[in-house]
């Protein structure tokens, strides 16, 4: 979070490049420094002095000392080779100076059409650069996210109890009676056909006053009740034990 929240020096120099190459490369895509060469007149003065030294040295002296031997010196003649010899140094220079210029701006052509895929390029890595501001913000975000998701768990955890204490009668009902029925709680209910023996009413009237006898006998000997009702009792008890067993 600290990290997330502090100053970040890195993206901001990276920021302040980019807008630096942005007007660099602008300024020489729009042709700013076609004909903005500072050295350009040291390379031409360099370039022309040879030539300048030889027509002032050589060209001109051999010119007046031919004419003034030849005592024409100052005449027409000599006015018209002077003509001549201007025209060809003039003619030198000329081309000295724009080969030196032509090279020049060639280069500068060359230069100014890199520039311009530059722009190209650095158009297409304009998003990356304008998604490096919200890194410390996207940071700050998922550390709030982490912290949400810690804070949610004691809430998960009691939400959980919660509900296991609400299951938890239906889970021990539930195993309860697969106890008793032998079989889980998904088959309780099923309806089943019990096949039952045909009853026998004699065989049932026989052990209905047996049963009424025994119980009758226990009955008087506990010495809770006098004969008569020992033997309502008896009969009573018998004729539905017969009924039950057949």
């Amino acid at each position: 979070e600290a990290l997330a929240t502090q100053a970040s020096p890195v993206l901001q120099q990276a920021q302040q490049a980019y807008q630096q190459s942005l007007g660099g490369i602008g300024a020489t895509a729009g042709g700013q420094f076609l004909g903005a060469n500072p050295y350009q007149a040291q390379m031409m003065q360099a370039a022309t002095r040879p030539l300048e030294q030889q027509f002032s040295n050589q060209v001109l002296p051999q010119i007046a000392s031919l004419y003034s031997r030849a005592g024409r010196y100052g005449s027409n003649a000599m006015q018209g080779a002077l003509g001549q010899a201007t025209e060809a140094y003039t003619r030198g220079l000329g081309d000295i100076t724009g080969t030196i210029a032509g090279q020049q701006f060639q280069a500068e052509r060359g230069l100014q059409q890199q520039a311009q895929l530059g722009q190209a390029q650095l158009a297409a890595a304009a998003p990356s650069i304008y998604g490096q501001q919200f890194i410390p913000s996207q940071q700050l975000a998922q550390v709030g996210a982490a912290r949400e998701q810690i804070a949610a768990q004691p809430l998960q955890e009691q939400m959980a109890r919660f509900n296991f204490g609400q299951q938890l009668p239906y889970q021990q009902l539930s195993g309860y009676l697969s106890s008793v029925y032998g079989s889980p709680m998904g088959s309780f209910g099923t309806q089943t056909q019990s096949t039952t023996m045909p009853s026998n009413p004699l065989m049932g009237g026989l052990a209905g006053a047996g049963l009424g006898y025994l119980g009758g006998q226990f009955l008087g000997g506990s010495g809770l009740m006098n004969p008569v009702s020992q033997g309502i009792i008896g009969a009573g008890l018998g004729g539905v034990l017969g009924g039950l067993l057949f």
